[in-house]
């Protein structure tokens, strides 16, 4: 078995409107580790401050969408989960790993992006506040990976009486993907992970000690600062040398393929982290279909800078969570292309 690709083709006019989003991330901070506390809030204002500003909570009543948040218990306190509800009995429950490079973003800043999903979906999506990354507060990635296992043990145990529902999916972006991966492994590993009937993980990273595309990262790289990278990554595992980062416990690439249900990948033409979903891509089809779509002039973080290359990945976001829902596991037909795709936007 190997992934199914879906190369997306692009009008005259996607392209314009692609190139014209561009030259405005080149104007913005790129995110390095090496200075967190200077740059992180600057930087998470400019990348998801202008989408999420959109979304207030008289907009989301609008749709129809009710909005709870929750703490759950946790081994060394507790977690906070931002679920979102469709107007009606939700047809299943999306487990959701916000992105932000470990270091900034939160639950509600994916409001503008789960609420879209709700809405065509009939899914329920219940986001996860992980502990971000702090050197000053002594914030570590274990911490995060714990925090995101913890939710997914609790909607695992929690599904069929808070939801009503056994049908859940898994959806993590950028460091929310790496941090989703280990989740949905760490569950596979306990049992925990048979009513999941999906993953989606959009441009995320896989392999933290480096694949080919960010160890060739360089100074023209949007959002992220190419040339450091590598050694950022690097960053947040200071005890581990190389291999030590390569280990399953940290870079789910290198895990046991098995026992896992069907999964869609998102890649960025532009995105240094393009290897990461590839190759998980290919490693994640040795045990149960998958699929990748390659999306031309898309940097990292794309999906929250609007634009036709936003929506015709979202809209094909929630047509594959759809086709997954309703089909029949032992039916064969869990390989849902991606063919046809939405339609071009003008």
């Amino acid at each position: 078995m190997v992934a199914t690709v879906h190369r997306v083709e692009l009008t005259p006019s996607e392209r314009r409107t692609a190139a014209r989003i561009n030259a405005g991330l080149a104007l913005m901070p790129r995110l390095k580790t090496d200075n967190w506390r200077l740059e992180a809030g600057q930087w998470a204002s400019a990348r998801l401050g202008g989408a999420a500003q959109t979304v207030t909570a008289a907009w989301l009543k609008r749709r129809g969408i009710r909005v709870e948040t929750l703490r759950i218990p946790s081994s060394d306190g507790e977690v906070s989960l931002r679920i979102l509800h469709p107007p009606g009995p939700p047809r299943g429950v999306i487990l959701d790993m916000h992105g932000g490079g470990w270091v900034v973003g939160s639950a509600g800043l994916n409001d503008h992006l789960n609420a879209s999903l709700v809405a065509e979906t009939g899914l329920a999506v219940v986001s996860v506040d992980y502990r971000l990354l702090s050197e000053r507060r002594g914030v570590l990635l274990d911490h995060a990976i714990a925090d995101c296992l913890t939710a997914g043990l609790w909607l695992a145990d929690n599904a069929a009486s808070r939801f009503g529902t056994e049908a859940l999916f898994l959806i993590g972006e950028s460091a929310g993907a790496h941090l989703g991966a280990l989740t949905a492994l760490s569950l596979r590993d306990r049992g925990r992970f048979a009513a999941f009937r999906g993953c989606v993980f959009i441009y995320g990273v896989f392999d933290l000690s480096g694949t080919p595309s960010v160890r060739a990262a360089n100074r023209q790289t949007l959002l992220l600062n190419g040339p450091t990278m590598a050694a950022d990554m690097a960053r947040l595992l200071p005890d581990r040398d190389e291999a030590g980062r390569r280990r399953p416990d940290v870079s789910p690439l290198h895990a046991e393929m098995r026992d896992l249900p069907p999964a869609l990948f998102v890649s960025g033409d532009l995105d240094p982290l393009r290897d990461d979903s590839v190759l998980m891509a290919e490693a994640w089809s040795t045990a149960a279909p998958a699929e990748l779509i390659e999306v031309p002039l898309a940097p990292h973080g794309f999906v929250h800078f609007g634009g036709p290359l936003a929506r015709r990945t979202m809209t094909d976001v929630g047509l594959w969570l759809t086709r997954t829902l309703t089909a029949k596991p032992d039916s064969g037909a869990f390989r849902t292309k991606i063919d046809p795709v939405s339609p071009p936007c003008a």
